[in-house]
């Protein structure tokens, strides 16, 4: 009686087991998009040390400064897309130097037009000269 009661619960258990569904998988992840792996995990949005707000474009692969139209920052550097030219610097208002395009992060050199009008052209190739 007691190896009948042991087989019983045994199947029982097993029945529950097999009972509870697999969960569905979630939804799939696009790859080759988003902000860089060190960027912060909660998503787009991100501020410098210096506490600027910045929001990650995902077409030219750098931040967008939100206050400052036509600047960006990657790597602990603001660039800055002015009718002269390109500037770099390491805050927000400067001092910013020239930058040559060659020196720029890639996704910066598809930038066209005036600041704040800047999106990436696909296919385009840096600014001639």
């Amino acid at each position: 009686m007691r190896k009948l009661c042991i087989a019983l619960g045994a199947a029982a258990l097993s029945a529950c087991v097999a009972a509870v569904p697999t969960p569905a998988p979630g939804p799939a992840k696009a790859k080759g998009h988003g902000p860089p792996p060190h960027a912060p995990a909660h998503g787009y949005r991100a501020k410098t040390p210096q506490g600027v707000d910045l929001v990650f474009d995902t077409q030219l692969g750098v931040y967008v400064v939100v206050s400052v139209p036509g600047q960006y920052w990657l790597d602990e550097r603001y660039y800055s897309k002015r009718a002269e030219g390109w500037f770099v610097g390491p805050g927000v208002e400067g001092p910013w130097q020239t930058c040559a395009v060659a020196d720029l992060p890639p996704g910066l050199r598809t930038v066209n037009g005036p600041p704040g009008q800047s999106k990436a052209k696909k296919g385009k190739g840096p600014p001639q000269k």
